[in-house]
């Protein structure tokens, strides 16, 4: 009986599909789908070169009260390197502050992240992140500056401009192992399979666009935590 209902099951979705195909076409004689051109006009003028232009925009005023607790609430199990090795300040009376902006080509093909600080001192950042999570949460490094040369040295003006490419963020992804690595390396494309990592610059304007995409600044004060934190929406160009 079961091979029987499995042969009609096969049958039935055979003729199913000569139906779809019957409507939407006609074979050819190598058995190929073929369909006609039509006469009809693009809405917007083709243009395979123009996705070298800027197009999604996004910016984020960091500041210590996004960040999503003071460092003396850091768990006890912490692993070491993320602890703060100087007196922290509550967030309330850091004066720290940033802006940045992350630009993507159009083609995704890269991103461009622009980062400006006041009253944050070079030699005290340890970390610098792009990190996906929502509002209040502590998310996954998507993006480690850390990993594209000395913090320090990166911010000693308190500027910085860099050029993002997929091999940045498959370069954090593989770099994570044992179970910190694991919960803090790579975001994952959907959060039901956590080993499926995002790679590519068109998964972190997916992260952006989804409004869970923040930047991090961790000082050896604000280790944990960070000391600003700031969450990115789309930009209004118009202003």
């Amino acid at each position: 009986m079961r091979k029987i209902l499995t042969l009609l099951t096969a049958i039935a979705v055979m003729l199913m599909t000569s139906v779809v195909i019957a409507q939407d076409g006609h074979h050819g004689g190598d058995g190929s789908l073929h369909r006609d051109e039509l006469d009809r006009e693009s809405p917007i003028e083709l243009n395979p070169t123009g996705g070298n232009e800027i197009g999604l925009v996004y910016e984020a005023y960091l500041s210590p009260q996004q960040e999503a607790g003071e460092e003396e609430d850091t768990p006890p199990l912490t692993p070491p390197q993320f602890l703060s090795t100087e007196p922290s300040t509550p967030r309330e009376e850091r004066t720290s502050r940033g802006h940045a902006v992350l630009e993507f080509k159009k083609d995704l093909s890269r991103a461009y992240i622009h980062l400006s600080t006041v009253n944050v001192n070079p030699d005290d950042i340890v970390m610098l992140h792009l990190h996906c999570g929502r509002p209040g949460q502590l998310g996954p490094i998507i993006v480690d500056f850390g990993l594209m040369g000395d913090v320090t040295e990166l911010m000693a003006d308190e500027v910085m401009t860099l050029e993002i490419t997929n091999a940045d963020i498959v370069a954090v992804a593989e770099s994570g192992s044992g179970i910190v690595g694991a919960f803090t390396a790579g975001c994952p494309i959907v959060p039901a399979i956590p080993n499926d990592r995002i790679k590519t610059i068109a998964g972190l304007a997916m992260v952006a666009r989804h409004g869970e995409l923040y930047f991090n600044l961790h000082t050896a004060q604000q280790t944990f935590f960070g000391d600003i934190r700031g969450d990115f929406y789309p930009a209004d160009l118009d202003d």
